[in-house]
């Protein structure tokens, strides 16, 4: 098994998320939430049309079924009434989703995420994270390039030092059924 690709479906159903379920070829999300409203609260929320940009400042929450995300401003652009550009940004911005009923949720999280609809170019700036079933992808900056699957992390420097990318991938769950002779069907004296 390639050790980068739970980073890369991790980074992908990312993506899939900032797209809200509509703007993407990606699908990792429950199958209910593409059909389910977009529930959007902020403080402020403008509308500009000649600019095709609508900004909503102020503890922004979007909900969409099981995504959710959190910022303190999130920017859309729109291009011949399509959304073309999706920036949240925060202290941190964060989202999350839960990509299947039987897994866990994915939590991302950056000072900015940016999702580039027409380039399907996924960005999270500014102590970066994204998070899946115990697969941990850190660094200053993540970039998933959607439609070639691949992932690049940076790292970054701080008054500290240099930060390095750190990922965390854990070791392989062992079928426990089997090695389980009272769950796996086995009768007493066999």
């Amino acid at each position: 098994m390639d050790t980068f690709q739970p980073a890369v479906r991790l980074i992908a159903l990312c993506a899939a998320l900032l797209s809200l379920q509509t703007l993407s070829p990606v699908v990792y999300s429950l199958p209910d939430d593409r059909s389910q409203p977009i529930y959007i609260q902020s403080d402020i929320a403008e509308r500009d049309e000649r600019r095709g940009l609508t900004v909503y400042t102020g503890d922004v929450e979007i909900d969409q079924g099981s995504l959710h995300i959190s910022a303190d401003q999130v920017r859309i652009r729109t291009k011949d009434d399509e959304v073309s550009q999706i920036i949240a940004t925060g202290s941190p911005a964060r989202m999350h989703q839960q990509p299947e009923p039987d897994k866990e949720p994915v939590y991302a999280r950056g000072g900015t995420i940016t999702y580039d609809v027409d380039k399907e170019i996924l960005t999270l700036v500014g102590d970066a994270s994204v998070v899946q079933d115990g697969t941990t992808v850190k660094g200053e900056r993540i970039t998933y390039f959607i439609r070639e699957q691949r992932v690049k992390a940076l790292s970054g420097d701080t008054n500290e030092g240099r930060q390095r990318v750190q990922m965390v991938i854990p070791p392989r769950r062992e079928n426990t059924d089997a090695a389980d002779p009272i769950n796996n069907g086995a009768e007493d004296g066999e």
